[in-house]
């Protein structure tokens, strides 16, 4: 590659007569007319000229009817400028030949037309021999009348030119009045006007000329019957016009003449001048300079047409030698009457009738006189021409089989850089290069398929094209001044094998272009390089077309230059960034991953640096530096990154780097930002939630619950939504407007030294939000840094944090997540809510519950703490101040615990009505609440029932008589020991007589405990208890108490916040009971429950176990107490509903009735520290279920009509009949079934022992058992009988009333208690006194 450079940039050979290459060329211009476009005199400014240059290259294709009524496509190249070097090439191609001038002229006055003239005349020189057929045009001269100030109006665009029927043609505009309004061209033949006749030709000369002159008249020219072809042509103009050809931009300027004085205005042309010329008012009226050029071409087409004809049929003995212009000197002095030399001339001229056969639109018949010239001259080895004819050949073939070709892009340079992405991608240049040929089958303008078909078989293939281009480069190369001649083949070649895809072939005849010697200048070997960088881009070869670009920008600036060109130098060396696999834009650069070369890389980086330096753009040299520091970092070793930092930063203190595109003044070349996305580099990205008093939360009766219609939930959904809202970058909490917010960034210095990094800050949208700058120096080590970047809302709504931004090495970056290699998130959007209050919680008491200076408590500060005993009551002060500049207006307080909530309601306690009562707390107000906190404790010691619920009795010999004497005998207690409420039911215990309330055995054995029952009833026992006794140990209550609170604008949105503080009470024991029993009392609505009560706190208690008696009970001592109980009434079990075959499903309900009733309360402690002990889920066996409730029945008994209630004294009177009333009402609320009445009498001795036998002490009248009916709810039964006593004496009567033999199974007594026989007794019994008459 550097050797073929090396050949262009040698010593250059001799002076060709030819000056230098058209790089634009390909095999289709072959067929097209050579018209000469320019601009002539001073007024007309280049932008005007540039706009009708464009409108008349639009015109590219005119179809044209021959003699014989067929249609000819007629094919036109447009140039600005051409060498009369070229043109003398004209007999060897001719399509290298101008063919027509055109030029456009603006005039105001005679003179400035005369002096118009005269340079068109003067460009008849680029043809002196006369080779122009005699078709000279000149070209369209624009003329302006001038306004009143004498200035000349450069506006507006002229009209196509008209091809005149003679030679003598001079047109003029006439006065407004006698304008044909039908056409702007006239013709002035022996002194009168007429309109020209557009249909008629002639072989004479064909001048034309464009003129427009502002008159208030004719406003179009002449059209034409011919068809305007739309083909784009390749427009593009030698190197050195390139940067004429990009300003196509057209001004204006008003016209203030009148008509009155435009008629005055008349401009006639020199009478020697024999061009046509065309006069058109302004741009705005020149509407027919399409119709008027395709006249001009169809003139010169029939010119062309005619010359062919001439030569086709001329027979001439001795036909002329053309020669190149180099051969001329060859063939002096040689003898051209030999044979050889004869062939050599009709060879030469068979070749150029193929040229003029080709130009006329008939490339089949061209194609065979190509072939016949080539044979002729192969015979004569005349391999110069012989070339030219294998050219034309496969040129004529490429217009058969190629028709499109000419319509692909044309090389072009670049006028600007596109940096948003890769335009020179292999894939990208080779669909760019197909664009216009993607259907190589289509057919020209004009043809019919057949013919083509038919006339197709002429052709060369595709093969045989490639390889007659080969040779006739060959023979070209054997040629030293056909060195232009060779490179247009070559390029040719490269054109077609591009059409047939066939790349690396198309890469070796672009090898042969390079190895070319040429002699050019420095602007035309930049060229030379532009061109073969060019076409090495449509190839593919994209690194090889970069490096083609980065020699011409070397040459530009190379030592032997003398005006070196820094500008150009950079616009090239930008060009060749996408061959390098360099895109300036960080973004895709970073898309392509590891491609391209990085060594080459960083080389082109660097020399963008340097010629931007050179240009004097620091701001242009600082983004380079910052894209090399950037996108090369991976490749670059510590002390290369250390080197390259350290330059960026002096360059950065000239001029820094932002966010901004920028933009080349010159060219227009925009260059993108360069953003720090890998310095430092972000690794992770965390949106911190705010602490637990501050988050804010959407009301709970405001938020609306999920309606998933009638389907199945399935978590698969939920773990999909809750996917989708993390990729979104949705976070699931709230920001308050007003508070401070932060996010945490997990960076890593990339760099081999301490990596400072100055106004560090988030980039927000949607909501305003006041983001804090940071100034961080990260570390030099490996691993993350932690950094929190800090800022506050100043308004509500979605608020989405897309990045940072940052200064590192004075380069100013706006770092996207969306943009971070390790970030998949791309924004994260967060809802912030409107301002809401804060609320401080204080306490006032300390860890033990005494009172003292106030401290904050809560989430961040801490928990509550209190030490109580058990049943303990203790007041504690909450305080909650409001630190924010909102008002607290709503404001509720709930307790969360793992307790239940009634637990959790008798262990707290508060005012919720006082509290309401201190709102709003206005901004730094407070509010006071006090908590009552009860250290709750099961006071019943742990253990299990025994098997045996009738085991030794709580009475014993030993223990001390009873303190309250007298009263009726009670019955032998029943023991019941510790059980929890939630104890399993018992096992199925025995039958035991004698713990039946009411039995049928024998006096004796009811005596047996009369004394010791009465005694336990009545009196205190107290024990020292040794073994230590399970469940006195330390236990902690814990609970939330969460304050949710509302203000402000937030709450009119909903919102609210909340925080709690954790209270934990530590219960120290204090009071247990270990044992229970119950015994009746003498009252028959009440019981005896007797309890076993332990001391296990560390002082003296005084227990107060009734309102009038209480005990003190020494540390770690016990002692038993009965407590008097009101009985249960039955309709209490009815109505609870529990029950069980056993009978413990009363138990609960009798056990809450007894826990209702009875509470100790005591003091304990130096302190009198007040406590309470309850006997909440006490529970008691069934067989105690009957001293607990209250009988099913009531009774009502009279003694001679009177009624008799406890402690009334009866009356009677040996052998006179006491009328004795017994009646029975049903209170249990259900029908009770038939009851078993019995009266008895009986004498107390007061000594232990009943007599039952009164036979012949008493009598009775009536009976004395009987069974009573089926009694309803409320139902009475009255019952009548007569006792006669026979001796004086006192007498008791006991009435019982017990279930009847055939009713004591049924379901009533079963759900009451199944395991024993009902009985009930009118207690205290009947005492009647008997004395004589």
């Amino acid at each position: 590659m550097r050797s073929s450079v090396s050949v262009i940039l040698s010593t250059p050979p001799p002076v060709t007569t030819m000056s230098y290459p058209d790089y634009t060329t390909s095999p289709h211009h072959h067929q097209t007319l050579l018209v000469l476009v320019r601009q002539v005199g001073s007024q007309l400014k280049s932008r005007s000229f540039h706009k009708l240059y464009e409108r008349i290259s639009r015109v590219g294709h005119v179809k044209v009817n021959d003699s014989n009524g067929s249609q000819r496509p007629v094919w036109v190249t447009y140039r600005r400028d051409y060498p009369i070097e070229n043109n003398d090439w004209g007999d060897f191609q001719t399509h290298r030949r101008v063919l027509g001038i055109i030029t456009i002229g603006q005039v105001g006055s005679q003179s400035d037309l005369n002096d118009i003239c005269k340079q068109h005349e003067s460009l008849k020189g680029l043809n002196p021999d006369g080779t122009m057929y005699e078709a000279a045009s000149q070209g369209p001269s624009r003329s302006t009348s001038p306004d009143p100030s004498g200035t000349p109006d450069p506006g507006g665009a002229p009209q196509t030119p008209v091809p005149a029927i003679n030679g003598h043609a001079h047109v003029k505009k006439v006065s407004a009045g006698s304008t044909d309004r039908d056409s702007g061209v006239y013709e002035t033949v022996g002194g009168e006007e007429k309109p020209t006749d557009s249909d008629s030709h002639s072989e004479g000369a064909a001048d034309l000329k464009i003129d427009t002159n502002h008159v208030n008249g004719s406003d179009s020219g002449s059209e034409s019957t011919s068809e305007v072809g739309c083909c784009e042509e390749t427009k593009a103009d030698s190197p050195r016009d390139s940067a004429v050809e990009s300003m196509l931009d057209t001004s204006h300027s008003s016209i203030n003449s009148s008509a009155s004085q435009a008629s005055k205005v008349c401009l006639h042309p020199p009478s020697n001048f024999k061009t046509r010329a065309l006069f058109y008012p302004t741009g705005d009226h020149a509407v027919n300079i399409e119709s008027q050029l395709q006249e001009f071409v169809s003139s010169l087409f029939w010119v062309l047409e005619s010359k062919r004809l001439d030569k086709s049929q001329e027979k001439l003995e001795r036909p002329p030698l053309l020669c190149a212009p180099f051969e001329r000197k060859d063939f002096i002095g040689l003898d051209m009457d030999s044979r050889t030399n004869k062939k050599r001339c009709a060879g030469r001229l068979r070749k150029q009738l193929a040229d003029l056969t080709l130009q006329a639109g008939l490339p089949v018949e061209a194609i065979v006189q190509y072939s016949h010239a080539a044979d002729t001259l192969r015979h004569c080895n005349d391999w110069l021409w012989l070339a030219a004819c294998f050219e034309g050949l496969c040129a004529a073939s490429v217009v058969m089989l190629y028709p499109n070709l000419r319509r692909s892009v044309g090389l072009q340079r670049y006028s600007s850089l596109g940096v948003g992405g890769h335009q020179g991608g292999a894939g990208g240049v080779l669909n760019r290069s197909r664009n216009g040929s993607i259907n190589t089958n289509s057919l020209p303008s004009g043809l019919e398929p057949t013919i083509v078909k038919q006339t197709s078989k002429h052709c060369l293939s595709p093969d045989d094209i490639v390889e007659k281009y080969r040779e006739a480069i060959v023979h070209y190369s054997k040629y030293r001044n056909a060195g232009v001649v060779e490179t247009e083949a070559s390029i040719k070649a490269v054109h077609v094998l591009i059409e047939q895809r066939r790349y690396l072939m198309a890469a070796e005849f672009l090898s042969n272009v390079v190895f070319i010697n040429l002699q050019l200048s420095d602007e035309e070997k930049i060229a030379r390089f532009s061109a073969l960088a060019d076409l090495y881009h449509q190839v593919g070869f994209q690194r090889k077309a970069s490096f083609f670009r980065r020699v011409a920008a070397m040459r530009c600036v190379a030592p032997q230059n003398q005006q070196p060109d820094w500008g150009q130098c950079y616009r090239l060396l930008l060009q060749t960034l996408d061959g390098y696999k360099v895109c300036l834009d960080p973004l895709e650069f970073r898309k392509d991953g590891s491609q391209g070369w990085p060594s080459l890389q960083i080389q082109i980086l660097q020399e963008l640096v340097g010629t931007s330096r050179r240009m004097g753009q620091n701001a242009l040299c600082t983004r380079h530096q910052a894209f090399l520091v950037s996108a090369m970092l991976p490749h670059l070793k510590d002390p290369e990154r250390q080197e390259t930092a350290l330059m960026l930063e002096s360059l950065s203190a000239r001029s820094g780097s932002g966010p901004a595109p920028l933009v080349v003044q010159e060219t227009g070349i925009i260059i993108p930002p360069v953003n720090f996305l890998n310095i430092p580099t972000c690794r992770r990205v965390r949106i911190v939630s705010p602490a637990g008093g501050r988050k804010a939360e959407k009301k709970s009766s405001l938020i609306p619950e999920d309606d998933n219609g009638p389907f199945i939930f399935s978590p698969f959904s939920s773990l999909s939504n809750n996917n989708d809202r993390k990729s979104q970058g949705k976070v699931d909490f709230d920001w308050v407007e007003g508070d401070v917010c932060e996010v945490c960034l997990e960076l890593e210095n990339p760099m081999p030294f301490e990596l400072k990094i100055t106004t560090m800050m988030l980039i927000t949208e949607e909501v305003q939000f006041e983001s804090w700058t940071s100034t961080i120096v990260l570390k030099n080590e490996r691993g993350l840094q932690s950094v929190t970047l800090r800022g506050r809302p100043q308004g509500s709504g979605q608020l989405q944090i897309t990045g940072y931004s940052s200064t590192v090495m004075g380069v100013t970056s706006n770092c996207r997540f969306k943009f971070l290699p390790h970030l998949r998130t791309p924004q994260y959007t967060i809802n912030v809510v409107p301002a809401l209050p804060m609320i401080q919680i204080l306490s006032g008491n300390s860890s033990t519950g005494s009172l003292g200076a106030e401290q904050a408590v809560g989430e961040e500060c801490g928990s509550l703490h209190l030490s109580l005993s058990a049943g303990e009551t203790h007041e504690c002060s909450v305080v909650l101040h409001n630190v924010s500049s909102q008002p607290v207006e709503e404001l509720a307080i709930t307790l969360e615990s793992k307790m239940d909530k009634d637990m959790l309601h008798q262990v707290f306690q508060y005012s919720r009505e006082n509290l309401q009562a201190q709102l709003p707390i206005p901004p730094g107000g407070r509010a006071s609440l006090t908590l009552y906190v009860y250290a709750a404790c099961d006071f019943l010691a742990p253990g299990r029932l025994d098997e045996s619920l009738e085991t030794t009795s709580l009475l014993s010999g030993s223990e001390p008589p009873s303190l309250v004497s007298g009263g009726p005998p009670s019955l032998p207690s029943r023991q019941s020991v510790a059980t929890s409420s939630t104890r399993a039911a018992p096992r199925a215990r025995r039958a035991d007589s004698s713990a039946s309330l009411l039995s049928s055995r024998s006096g004796s054995s009811m005596r047996s405990g009369s004394s010791s029952s009465t005694q336990a009833a009545t009196s205190s026992v107290r024990t020292r208890t040794t073994a230590p006794t399970p469940g006195c140990s330390n236990r902690t209550l814990e609970a939330n108490l969460l304050v949710k609170y509302s203000g402000g604008a937030g709450m009119s949105a909903e919102y609210c916040r909340s925080t709690q503080v954790g209270v934990s009470v530590e219960v120290t024991p204090s009071l247990q009971v270990t044992r229970w029993d119950v015994l009746p009392a003498e009252l028959p609505h009440q019981c005896y429950v007797v309890l076993d009560l332990l001391n296990c706190a560390t002082h003296e208690m005084d227990l107060h176990y009734t309102p009038t008696k209480h005990i003190l009970i020494e540390a770690g001592d016990s002692c038993r107490v009965p407590v008097p109980v009101d009985r249960c009434p039955l309709a209490t079990l009815t109505e609870d509903g529990r029950e069980s075959e056993s009978g413990w499903g009363w138990s609960e309900v009798l056990g809450g009735h007894v826990a209702s009733l009875v509470e100790l309360r005591w003091t304990l402690g130096p302190n009198d520290t007040p406590g309470r002990a309850s006997l909440a889920g006490i529970t008691f066996p069934p067989s105690t279920h009957d001293l607990i409730t209250m009988a099913p029945i009531h009774w009502d008994v009279q003694v001679d009509g009177q009624e008799v209630v406890g402690g009334t004294e009866n009356s009677g009177v040996v052998g006179r009949p006491l009328q004795l009333g017994v009646g029975i009402t049903n209170t249990s609320g259900a029908p009770l079934p038939p009851l078993s009445l019995r009266i008895t009498a009986f004498q107390d001795h007061q000594n232990g022992h009943l007599n039952y036998r009164l036979d012949a002490k008493m009598t009775t009248i009536g009976a004395t058992k009987l069974t009573t009916p089926q009694l309803k709810e409320g139902e009475e039964f009255q019952h009548c009988c007569g006792l006669v006593f026979f001796t004086a004496g006192v007498f008791k009567v006991e009435v019982t009333c017990s279930p009847a033999a055939v009713a004591a199974q049924t379901s009533f007594y079963e759900n009451i208690t199944p395991a024993h026989q009902h009985a009930w007794k009118f207690a205290p019994p009947l005492e009647i006194t008997v004395t004589d008459a």
